[in-house]
């Protein structure tokens, strides 16, 4: 297991992709407290030769974080699951796969192997992202909730967990990368369709992830339905990456 975590390592060092997850996430941390505080003013200027008399409020730290938030949930999801599914099944559109298990790996290991180097890459750059956030946070609106922002950056991670675990299934069940793409973005379009609907139990779908990290930030938080909502989303995505795997060595390669 080692040495194929080791291999995917060297793969994504290799690859763009090492760089573009840090440089996107740290460029969003920059830029959402800055537009967070500066937003108004630039819409000040927009609108003053319009005749509109528009009363704005005065930006405060909640922006900064809903506005990265937002970058997360609305930017960096859609490059996590672009890059995730040409991650899990370039050696499968590539003609690769035959020669790399033809040496003796478990096809068990090589998935997770995939999965687990691809997310650690991600929960790094999102730390990275966390600390240049509250820097510039900090620095622009002299205040930082450090724990609040943490704990939905952590939030943010689990979700990117269950959106790797449908690439993964899909990469698995597909041929071609566009096929693959399509099918997982319908999977979590579908999924966050689900929240719109006011039934008890579907506030638990990984899709109210998000809503959950806004209360956590505005201290309206229920402990108890934010854990549950994390094992479910947790759940979700062990279920996924089981039958990728299932289907993954069943698979005559």
């Amino acid at each position: 297991m080692f040495k194929l975590l080791k291999y995917d390592f060297y793969h994504l060092r290799k690859t763009s992709k090492f760089i573009v997850f840090p440089v996107v996430i740290v460029m969003f941390a920059i830029l959402s407290p800055i537009t967070a505080r500066y937003m108004n003013q630039l819409l000040d200027l927009a609108l003053a030769d319009s005749g509109l008399n528009i009363v704005l409020t005065n930006p405060v730290v909640l922006d900064s974080y809903i506005q990265y938030i937002g970058n997360l949930y609305e930017t960096i999801l859609f490059v996590v699951l672009f890059i995730g599914v040409g991650f899990f099944i370039k050696d499968k559109t590539k003609g690769l796969l035959p020669l790399v298990l033809s040496k003796p790996i478990s096809k068990t290991k090589y998935l997770l192997s995939k999965y687990i180097s691809l997310s650690i890459l991600i929960l790094a750059s999102l730390l990275l992202g966390y600390f240049v956030f509250s820097y510039y946070t900090y620095f622009i609106f002299e205040e930082i909730d450090l724990a609040g922002m943490l704990i939905t950056t952590l939030l943010f991670f689990i979700y990117v967990l269950y959106i790797l675990s449908i690439s993964l299934f899909t990469a698995t069940h597909f041929k071609s990368y566009l096929a693959s793409v399509s099918v997982t973005f319908g999977i979590y379009i579908l999924t966050s369709m689900l929240t719109i609907f006011e039934v008890s139990v579907f506030k638990y779908l990984p899709g109210f992830i998000s809503s959950n990290s806004v209360d956590i930030l505005i201290g309206e938080e229920v402990v108890g339905d934010v854990l549950i909502n994390v094992g479910v989303t947790l759940l979700i995505s062990i279920v996924f990456i089981f039958f990728s795997i299932k289907k993954f060595v069943k698979q005559d390669i």
